[in-house]
């Protein structure tokens, strides 16, 4: 399966523990230090999920097997 956007921001709102200068930042996904880069990789997620760019953006690891 191919995570999206959505699904990636999502994963990062796992109870994760981030700190920066040493004070908790709660949500990376919210907080003005990571929230832009965030958003720019959920568009990567976005861009590569779009049927037609699949096989541009996706492979399938030699280590798993085809049944």
């Amino acid at each position: 399966m191919i995570k999206n956007g959505t699904q990636h921001i999502a994963s990062l709102r796992d109870g994760r523990q981030v700190y920066l200068d040493g004070k908790a930042v709660g949500d990376v996904t919210a907080h003005p230090a990571f929230r832009n880069s965030i958003r720019s990789y959920a568009s990567l997620y976005d861009y590569q999920a779009h049927p037609e760019n699949v096989e541009k953006m996706t492979f399938v690891s030699p280590d798993r097997a085809i049944a």
